[in-house]
């Protein structure tokens, strides 16, 4: 099992938070930002993405749901106060058609994707999302579809694939992958 540095100072509180429907102060900094807030939340589900450890939780002060990162909480304490947790809530079917750590603002749309061969067993053995289907082979190549709701999590995903892996379909979505591959290269010229 791979180390994950970030945020194991909270993990059990929050979980015990969880458990016991108890409200917490999270006193937090942003990534770029010199400010701390300081918000009370209601902890519904902790959740790991790329070595880091989230809470999802519901923020007093936004009225909505909200997504915190553990390494950037400066300090992190139950209130004693509870709080009810929503009969419906699910956090598989909150991030379904997400990526990562976005909670959904958007609809999903369709996604095709061309990739090498040798990235298709890849992709085939460790999905890039539950919602993927293998669409058959094309040549050299195979095709995947997915439906999911593009954000700059699975843009930094399908960048990572290089040029083994093309994006299709939405246009839209290609042409953000190409202009980050392209911010990218003009690194090394």
């Amino acid at each position: 099992v791979e180390d994950i540095p970030s945020g194991q100072k909270y993990l059990v509180s929050v979980m015990q938070a969880m458990l016991d429907c108890v409200k917490m102060e999270l006193h937090y900094r942003k990534y770029l930002s010199e400010e701390e807030e300081v918000r009370h939340i209601r902890p519904y589900a902790v959740k790991e993405f790329a070595k880091r450890w989230y809470i999802v939780a519901f923020s007093e002060e936004a009225g909505a749901l909200r997504v915190y990162a553990m390494d950037r909480i400066l300090a992190l304490s139950p209130t004693g106060e509870k709080f009810r947790m929503p009969k419906d809530f699910q956090v598989d079917d909150l991030f379904e058609a997400s990526y990562g750590i976005y909670l959904p603002e958007a609809d999903p749309v369709l996604v095709r994707l061309r990739t090498t061969r040798r990235e298709a067993a890849y992709l085939m053995d460790l999905p890039l999302h539950p919602g993927q289907v293998f669409l058959g082979e094309e040549g050299d190549h195979c095709l995947f579809a997915l439906r999911v709701i593009p954000n700059p999590n699975f843009v930094m995903e399908l960048c990572r694939h290089g040029n083994r892996l093309e994006v299709l379909e939405p246009e839209s979505l290609r042409r953000q992958v190409r202009d980050e591959l392209s911010k990218a290269l003009k690194l090394y010229e």
